[in-house]
């Protein structure tokens, strides 16, 4: 089809067929990159084509099909099944969590969903945020706005015809002051204007209907939400972290919105104020479908209206949040221990009426109806115990103690606190605001720039971070590491591990060789047995699954010593009933950053001074504050944009309505006149308004341009 023409059903179907053997290319390239060679997969009726599969929906008109159904699905590892005719079922619009123990295959199941490698309606797209962007010179908005490849086009298009119409234009004002025709000096001939400018309006019309003009309002209200702040959202990605890369990930998947999400823990690299944004945003914004796996309960809380859970190899579904799925999980488990139960005394009471092993067995399963023999129910259980100090000393205590770093702005001022036996503390803020910092200066790991960090002789601290590199020795094994530093025997020593979850077989293998989760147990398995005073745990729970969260939760609100906390999961928070210190030591230098405020007298704790203040309200009201806050920041960030397009579309309703040479070419109605210059500086009414010309203006324009086609009569015009 020629340019600006619409495509024949054949033409349509041609560059379907196109798109599609192209899209299979591709993936077949991701799947080899991702490692899911290694595993096999075989489903029920035999193996999968997706190239065939998506030929066969194209005839069978199953394009349309919403919902995801898999039945009957096998995959396994090298040596390990991690799914046995399991059956896949995820509904339209609903927001799936997937849960079960770290290593049983939660992630490889996002891969295989991600590969197409199980069978997913070639209408559905299917998305999953697992790497972060390659670093960029471009901003972090244009790289999240790049991911919508039609809008990118589309903009570019329209600047490349204007740009192209003003050379025109230029050049046939040229040729008129030399006395020349148009097209011998570059202008073009009346066809080509009319081309151009029905163009620019089938492209114009394009942009509105997808939205264009919306959607760096859109990426930016993301962003903000995510903890970019505008500085950042305007540079480049080759100066952020590989954390915050992750964050641009994410967004860029959450701006494009697919049919299908897939988040493989979303939280791992966001702070508290992030995450609690994401599980709005989620809950509230996204039209699509979504499987999440996380270990943070709280999140899943939020977003979720259904659970799976992947269990003995099988995936289970539940109605409603974690809350219900653990009370339904609970009266399932129970029902296959009593279960089992019966079946194992039947079993006895044959043989004690003179029945051998396997006559019982089959006796057993005749009486009890039973498709075959029940296997034992296996308990995933963790317990995280750490032992309580046997002393009560004084702690630490920070005397108007300032912080910053060299040639860096200063974070605290004037802190005063006292951190002791009784001290339960969460620290909150977004990232950047010196969270960890406070930690490090508390525990003496920095040294205050002025005042004083005092630290009692025998204060034993047991801290965590992800740093595990500092705490651990990478050369030894977990083992002999608590058989060294706690003179423990070898079954003493794996007692501990197997209690903080790390199962036996990793017992014996180096430290380094072992996953970030498994790390993790060691370092917990490690605190215990140091019988601390005080507990300092950094981002604890970005390794842990949900049962290894709760048992921590447990073990928290049992512990007898000093708790300080800083994490983004919120039921940690909210449940181990901790003081919320916020944290904002950007903003130390502020005058409305000193916060003087002292917890009440005999506390135990107390906190003064600049970059910390204590949110007496609660964790409820810090959320519906941050919430607030967030709204309004994006509400003026979308203001100013909508402003910057609506000057962008009269940029181009003014090409429109001059023409060639300002000859008018069939515009000039008053809808064409008002959004040129007014309403620029006015709100949602200025904006509403402008639209309404916009669209009266191309209408003029389009039936203008097939009714005059003869009506310009310009130097570089066709002669009859």
């Amino acid at each position: 089809a020629a340019a600006g023409e619409k495509l024949s059903n054949k033409e349509k179907k041609l560059l379907k067929k196109y798109e599609s053997r192209k899209a299979m290319r591709q993936a077949e390239e991701e799947y080899n990159a991702s490692g899911l060679a290694s595993f096999s997969l075989s489903l029920m009726g035999g193996a999968y084509d997706p190239e065939a599969a998506a030929a066969e929906a194209e005839e069978g008109d199953l394009n349309h099909a919403t919902d995801v159904i898999v039945k009957g699905f096998s995959i396994s590892a090298p040596q390990r099944p991690l799914f046995v005719d399991a059956d896949l079922k995820l509904a339209a619009g609903r927001r799936y969590g997937l849960l079960g123990p770290n290593g049983r295959g939660k992630s490889t199941l996002l891969k295989f969903l991600a590969q197409r490698q199980l069978p997913v309606p070639s209408g559905i797209d299917v998305l999953l945020v697992e790497q972060e962007v390659v670093a960029d010179e471009m901003s972090v908005v244009e790289q999240v706005l790049a991911a919508d490849a039609k809008r990118t086009a589309a903009l570019k298009e329209e600047t490349e015809l204007l740009a192209a119409m003003n050379t025109a234009e230029i050049a046939e004002a040229e040729a008129e002051a030399e006395g020349v025709e148009g097209g011998a000096n570059g202008g073009w001939d009346e066809a080509q204007w009319a081309d151009a400018l029905a163009r620019l309006a089938a492209v114009g019309a394009e942009l509105d209907a997808m939205g264009a003009d919306a959607a760096e309002g859109r990426v930016r209200k993301i962003l903000t939400g995510l903890g970019f702040t505008e500085s950042m959202q305007d540079g480049p990605s080759t100066t952020l972290s590989g954390g915050w890369r992750m964050r641009v990930a994410l967004a860029r998947a959450l701006f494009m919105a697919p049919k299908l999400l897939l988040l493989d823990e979303p939280t791992n690299h966001l702070d508290l104020d992030a995450v609690l944004w994401l599980d709005h945003h989620l809950a509230n914004h996204f039209p699509g479908t979504l499987l999440i796996v996380s270990h943070d309960a709280d999140f899943l809380d939020s977003v979720c209206t259904d659970i799976v859970h992947l269990d003995d190899t099988k995936l289970n579904y539940y109605d409603g949040n974690v809350e219900r799925f653990r009370q339904m999980r609970g009266q399932r488990e129970s029902k296959k221990v009593r279960e089992y139960k019966l079946q194992e005394k039947t079993i006895k009471d044959f043989v004690s009426k003179g029945s051998n092993k396997d006559q019982a067995i089959k006796k057993t399963i005749a009486k009890l109806d039973l498709p075959a023999m029940l296997e034992r129910p296996r308990e995933y259980t963790v317990k995280f115990e750490f032992r309580n100090p046997n002393d009560d000393v004084p702690s630490i205590s920070m005397l108007d103690a300032s912080f910053g770093y060299t040639n860096g702005p200063t974070l605290f001022r004037d802190l005063r606190f006292n951190l002791n036996t009784r001290t339960r503390v969460a620290i909150v803020g977004p990232n950047g605001a010196g969270k960890t910092t406070l930690l490090k200066l508390a525990t003496g790991q920095l040294e205050p720039t002025a005042g004083e960090v005092s630290i009692h002789q025998k204060l034993r601290v047991g801290r965590y971070d992800q740093h595990f590199e500092e705490l651990l020795p990478m050369d030894t094994t977990p083992v002999d590491f608590l058989r060294s530093t706690y003179n423990l025997d070898q079954q003493d020593a794996r007692k501990y591990l197997g209690m903080f979850g790390l199962d036996g077989a990793r017992h014996l293998i180096r430290v380094g060789e072992l996953s970030g989760g498994q790390k993790a147990r060691v370092v917990f398995a490690s605190l215990a047995l140091q019988r601390p005073h005080l507990l300092v745990l950094d981002e604890p729970t970005n390794h842990l699954d949900m049962e290894s969260v709760e048992a921590l939760i447990d073990g928290v609100k049992a512990f007898e010593g000093g708790v300080v906390i800083v994490s983004h999961d919120a039921r940690l928070i909210a449940s181990t009933e901790c003081e919320l210190w916020v944290c904002d030591g950007a903003n130390a230098n502020s005058a409305n950053q000193t916060i003087g405020a002292q917890v009440d007298a005999g506390a135990a704790s107390t906190a003064g001074g600049a970059g910390v203040r204590v949110e007496r309200r609660g964790f409820d009201q810090y959320r519906k504050d941050l919430m607030r806050a967030l709204e309004d920041r994006a509400a003026r960030i979308e203001a100013e944009l909508a402003k910057r397009a609506v000057k962008r579309r009269n940029a181009r309703l003014e090409r429109l309505k001059r023409g060639k040479n300002g000859s008018g070419s069939g515009m000039g109605g008053a809808g064409a006149g008002a959004g040129a210059g007014e309403g620029e500086g006015e709100g949602g009414e200025g904006l509403n308004a402008e639209a309404e010309a916009t669209e009266a203006a191309r209408r003029e324009a389009t039936a203008a341009l097939f009714k005059k086609k003869g009506g310009r009569k310009g130097k570089g015009a066709a002669k009859s």
